[in-house]
């Protein structure tokens, strides 16, 4: 079967595990911990990388390190993982959700600037799937009304807009290295320039301790362990140390499957845009209309195939009921007809071929058969 994507571990994760390991330093403190935290921040172009168990710690604690609560306003597109939506929201902080920009994964600065209102305090773009999202325009609207900029960067490690580094634009950016281009099990890294910022994650990461002086002076904010352990760290070091070699085969991956799906009858894909660097954690196409996406995912699993329709635009969830009137078309179009297909950094040439003749040739059967 091939999968959507699978993580490569080699000798180098094995080694730097075992040496954790054999180190007595296990849990949250650790030799790991601080190198990880160098090596990306100088790998992103940052000045502070602060690490935590997972991409949702890093969203959990975002908002209130900023202060940003009840009565603010946070602009999210819609189309995004819901962890974005419900991480955020429990600051209480109100979620006002913007669509994607015709034909792209990401949100659209226009439709941000006719969500601002007074009480907009972040606008959080997501480069989803590895693409970068629009971020000139972003900063602009950004510093022109005093709102934080937050990058989502979960899928998209590595990516670059123009030549810097997703990551390193926004304000306050979070990463995710639950089995995405860095795969350590579990993880996360927020990214900024801003030394209070990244002090006080410092702080709201770590839980009540007797080593902390508010433990006798009293506590006055919550602090909860979202700490990243010594041995996620030592398989994130040699993941990072692999991450640009495996970059480059995601784009050899993304360059065939390009050519393969050009022209294909009932499937039509969107090219990376020449100004950035696309990561490619999933490659995803698009179906025609008429063709029935359960069935597309039944023949293609017969065809020992993994495909995934892409999420369902957050406003539309139960969750959200006060939302689902609101009309996002571009959002809601991609979410009908986008296909997520398998996207690993094994996949051999012949590998790809296979998938992309075989899903041309299901998209053809289902087109001309309606």
């Amino acid at each position: 079967m091939f999968e959507l994507d699978e993580p490569y571990v080699g000798k180098e994760e094995i080694k730097y595990l075992t040496e954790a390991i054999n180190s007595g330093w296990i849990s949250s403190l650790g030799p790991f911990v601080e190198k990880f935290e160098k090596m990306f921040a100088q790998y992103i172009g940052v000045k502070y990388a602060v690490s935590c168990a997972s991409g949702t710690s890093a969203l959990s604690l975002l908002l209130p390190t900023l202060k940003v609560g009840k009565d603010d306003e946070v602009i999210l597109q819609s189309l995004t993982f819901t962890a974005d939506a419900f991480a955020m929201s429990q600051s209480g902080a109100k979620i006002v959700f913007a669509d994607c920009s015709r034909d792209r994964f990401t949100i659209s600065p226009d439709d941000v600037k006719k969500k601002i209102t007074k009480r907009t305090r972040v606008i959080s773009p997501t480069h989803l799937y590895g693409r970068p999202a629009e971020m000139d325009e972003l900063r602009d609207i950004c510093n022109e009304n005093n709102i934080y900029l937050i990058e989502d960067c979960c899928q998209a490690t590595g990516a670059k807009y123009k030549n810097h580094m997703v990551g390193s634009i926004g304000d306050f950016n979070f990463h995710s290295f639950h089995n995405k281009l860095i795969a350590s099990g579990e993880g996360g890294m927020v990214t900024t320039n801003n030394k209070d910022l990244a002090d006080r994650f410092e702080k709201l990461k770590n839980p009540p301790s007797v080593n902390r002086p508010e433990e006798r002076s009293g506590f006055n904010e919550i602090s909860m362990n979202h700490r990243l352990s010594n041995l996620h760290a030592a398989v994130g070091v040699a993941q990072l140390e692999r991450l640009e070699k495996n970059i480059q085969k995601k784009l050899k991956m993304a360059n065939l499957y390009d050519g393969l799906f050009s022209n294909a009858d009932g499937i039509r894909i969107i090219r990376a845009d020449s100004w950035s660097r696309t990561v490619y954690w999933r490659y995803t196409i698009f179906l025609d209309e008429r063709i029935n996406i359960k069935k597309f995912k039944e023949e293609s699993i017969k065809l020992g195939i993994s495909t995934r329709e892409t999420y369902l635009p957050l406003h539309l969830h139960p969750y959200f009921k006060e939302h689902n009137n609101l009309s996002l078309p571009n959002c809601e179009k991609i979410g009908r007809l986008a296909i997520d297909i398998p996207s690993s950094f094994n996949l051999s040439e012949k590998d790809i071929m296979y998938i992309a003749e075989n899903l041309k040739k299901i998209a053809k059967k289902l087109l001309t058969s309606k």
